[in-house]
């Protein structure tokens, strides 16, 4: 499927958007802002494709997008189509707080 251009849905479309885009791949993302709180999911220094990255607003836990490698991440945000950006942009970078990997057995 492409996942470009899929315009957000409601409140916390950024999650169902991962989970979605995850499922395609046998990977159960947990219904949690934070997956380290989840069976199955680690937390990792460097993201690899499929890692979860987890971005803070408000200093809390707020968004997700899923790593795809070389520094990209898909996500979607309010007022927005889902997209592909850098974990290096301004707007993101300071935001991160945490890269997390599922270890279980993918469907």
């Amino acid at each position: 499927m492409n996942w470009i251009g899929i315009p957000y849905q409601g409140q916390k479309f950024c999650r169902e958007f991962a989970r979605r885009v995850l499922a395609e791949q046998g990977i159960q993302m947990p219904c949690v802002d934070d997956p380290s709180q989840a069976p199955n999911w680690l937390r990792v220094d460097r993201p690899e494709p499929y890692d979860v990255v987890v971005f803070k607003r408000a200093g809390r836990p707020d968004h997700v997008g899923v790593c795809l490698g070389r520094g990209d991440f898909l996500h979607v945000e309010e007022k927005r189509s889902s997209c592909i950006e850098r974990l290096t942009s301004p707007k993101w970078e300071r935001r991160i707080e945490g890269f997390y990997r599922f270890t279980g057995v993918r469907s």
